[in-house]
């Protein structure tokens, strides 16, 4: 989708608190493919207090405040798909929320985006002569930046066709944890720009607590305090800029979020700095209003105050140990739910894109056979069917995992149960028959996986028995198909492939048209992807330069020991490590690689966080087909741990190279990253690629494809 969107600033958070919300709700939106130009007039010296460079995800076109240059910025917008229209831009906004409207035609949508909702309702209610009166109910859509049930209720009383909710949200590639800065340290930390209505509640949340705690350090962060009367020991630092703000977040004892009077009023809408804040695993202590908790869980993520006296108190109880995990919970509740990918997709939904999980109507009873939920030992398949299926579960499915009970899983069952779906063993075929006959009979997609024991006897009673869709879910298609064309395939013919109504294949690329000359009736990609409640950043100290998770085989061990073995014997000064199982004893590991015979999933993300960077290596049938990234790249790149990959055909797709991902193709490679790339370089490609995959590739975005191909057979 073409998008035109004329906003206060993109590219200068001068005076100008949106800016973090546009950057984050439209990077996400670039990302997933539609492409955006920002239009923003040259005002209030935004242009000379640039934060950042104009950026690769959107076209910024800085246009005169001047009426003849709207009317040229809204030629220019005339083909666009959709035209956007934000409240606050500053310059000329009655003019241009008046004439936007006439870009309107069958092939241009126009949304008004308020980003100061409450505001403008109350205008609206003060003022029965308001032009904008008029113009609510032409527009096809109003966004708005928080506000909930109410501010919709009150948008759609004033004539609006359709009004939605884009909360605010972390940008996880701008907000994360990293290390303490002494010249922020403090027991409360507050950021905010001086505003009238929120001048009141600063004084009581903020300056008071620091009144009562005068013995303690406080940081005052913002534009326009320098003349406010203060305690002597508030530190006063003026304008804060982007690149300082995790480091603002994180160095306080905890950090404080005051809410306009307006958001106060209407409730559910949380500021950019809860997300910015939480973002960066700090510990916030937030002003008490409605819809906190469809965000944070009050005690446990986020800490609630009533008044200034209840901050100092907080305050005074905190301890840096109670802060850390308080703040650690709630960076993993913001990449787990509110990240500005999350929102994409509600934009997306709003404006008939996408189906998510609010616009999903039909519930199905789901049916799923595959390798093993309940153990990961040696098995790659648990961690994406345990995502897929928790997300599916999240969605209102109805899901039931069946697995064949087999002594080397029983002896290592890291998740006997899963809470999100029902689990069951079956012995033997005939036990699966006797047993399940109905729920496969009944449900209305029946799912079966790569690599189940005796998988085309199960697949053929399956097509016998079930009423409705019937998926194959190929975690190994490279292998599957070299199989099948060699006739050696235990768990899928050709004459079976043919009668599942989905083939859903772990690659993509030209592999899907292979898929389909075999005669597969429709065969999708339904890639591997990550859980961001299981996987994230955090702030801990790399322990190795250099790590790689994965059991071992034959054909990436040449890989593996091109890439990190030998650079190991070259690089003894440096530590690297080997996470694994089935690794043989003929296998000579130099003395500064350690090695772990299995890591269980929930220490995955520990290991990743360990790292300075991390190598992936992949099989070589993954290679040969490309377009097959393994669960564990996606794992990694979520922890925001820089990675070096061996390279292969659609990994472009997935990630930048250079920007997101780093390129591997010899040990001198590989020694030159470890050598040469600083900590901030390191960083940045991490965070890059952790946003990139919140963006496309978690469990959420994979259980939503699964939704609609099946919508797609009808």
């Amino acid at each position: 989708m073409n998008i035109a969107f004329f906003g206060s600033s993109l590219v200068s958070a001068y005076w100008n608190g949106a800016a973090t919300y546009y950057r984050g709700i439209i990077r996400a939106l670039a990302e997933r493919g539609h492409r955006i130009t920002f239009y923003e007039p040259d005002a209030f010296e935004r242009q000379q207090h640039r934060d950042i460079a104009d950026p690769e995800w959107a076209t910024v076109v800085v246009y005169p405040p001047t009426v003849e240059a709207v009317h040229a910025m809204l030629e220019r917008a005339r083909s666009a798909d959709l035209v956007v229209k934000a409240s606050g831009v500053g310059v000329h906004d009655e003019l241009l929320e008046r004439l936007v409207i006439d870009l309107k035609s069958p092939r241009t949508m126009i949304a008004f985006w308020d980003v100061d909702a409450p505001a403008t309702l109350d205008r609206l209610d003060r003022d029965p002569a308001d032009p904008f009166h008029a113009l609510v109910s032409r527009y096809d859509l109003v966004f708005t930046y928080g506000g909930g049930g109410p501010v919709v209720a009150a948008y759609e009383r004033h004539g609006a066709k359709r009004c939605v909710p884009i909360y605010n949200a972390l940008d996880p590639s701008t907000h994360f944890p990293v290390p303490m800065e002494p010249r922020f340290a403090a027991a409360l930390g507050f950021l905010g720009n001086r505003l009238p209505d929120r001048e009141k509640r600063v004084e009581e949340f903020f300056l008071r607590a620091a009144s009562l705690l005068s013995d303690q350090r406080f940081l005052l962060g913002g534009a326009g305090w320098h003349d406010k009367l203060r305690p002597d020991n508030i530190a006063y630092l003026g304008h804060v800029y982007t690149h300082d703000h995790n480091a603002f977040n994180v160095s306080p004892l905890a950090i404080l979020n005051v809410s306009r009077d307006s958001m106060a009023a209407y409730g559910f809408s949380p500021a950019t700095r809860v997300f910015e804040a939480a973002g960066a695993a700090a510990c916030v202590i937030t002003d008490a209003w409605e819809g906190l908790e469809q965000f944070l869980e009050p005690g446990r993520e986020v800490v609630v105050a009533r008044d200034g006296v209840e901050v100092a108190q907080h305050v005074d109880r905190l301890t840096p140990d109670t802060a850390r995990v308080i703040g650690k919970r709630a960076h993993q509740r913001m990449l787990r739910e509110h990240t500005y990918a999350h929102r994409a997709l509600d934009v997306e939904a709003a404006l008939g894109e996408h189906h998510t999980a609010r616009s999903s109507k039909r519930r199905m009873s789901i049916v799923v056979l595959g390798l093993s939920i309940t153990s990961s030992w040696g098995n790659g398949h648990a961690t994406t069917y345990r995502g897929l299926i928790r997300e599916l579960s999240a969605l209102g499915h109805e899901v039931l995992f069946l697995e064949r009970d087999v002594p080397w899983y029983a002896e290592h069952r890291d998740l006997v149960k899963p809470p999100y779906a029902r689990t069951a063993l079956y012995s033997s075929l005939a036990d699966l028959h006797d047993r399940f006959a109905r729920e496969v009979r009944d449900a209305d997609l029946v799912i079966v996986g790569s690599y189940v024991p005796n998988g085309i006897a199960i697949g053929r009673w399956v097509h016998a028995t079930a009423r409705g869709a019937t998926a194959f879910y190929d975690i190994d298609t490279p292998v599957t198909l070299a199989r099948l064309a060699s006739g050696e395939c235990e768990y899928l013919d050709r004459d079976l492939l043919k009668r599942y109504s989905l083939y859903l294949s772990f690659t993509g690329g030209p592999t899907l048209a292979r898929i389909s000359e075999l005669g597969a009736a429709c065969a999708r990609p339904l890639y591997c992807s990550v859980d961001p409640s299981l996987y994230g950043p955090d702030s801990r100290a790399p322990r190795w330069d250099l790590g790689y998770m994965g059991t071992y085989s034959d054909d990436r061990q040449p890989v593996l020991q091109r890439l990190l073995i030998e650079p190991a014997k070259y690089e003894p000064q440096r530590s690297f490590v080997v996470a694994g199982a089935q690794y043989p004893p003929w296998i000579e590991w130099p003395r500064n690689v350690e090695r772990i015979e299995h890591l269980v999933p929930d220490r995955h993300r520990t290991f990743y966080n360990e790292l300075r960077f991390t190598l992936n290596v992949t099989r070589r049938d993954m290679v040969a087909a490309g377009w097959s990234p393994s669960v564990r790249l996606f794992e990694a790149a979520a922890c925001g741990v820089p990675i070096i990959s061996d390279v292969w055909d659609g990994l472009d797709e997935l990630f930048t190279p250079g920007a997101e991902i780093l390129i591997a193709e010899s040990t001198e490679d590989v020694r030159r990253y470890l050598r040469d790339v600083r900590d901030d370089k390191r960083r940045e490609i991490g965070a890059r690629a952790c946003s990139r995959v919140l963006a496309a590739h978690t469990a959420a975005h994979r259980a939503a494809d699964l939704e609609r191909y099946v919508r797609e057979l009808g």
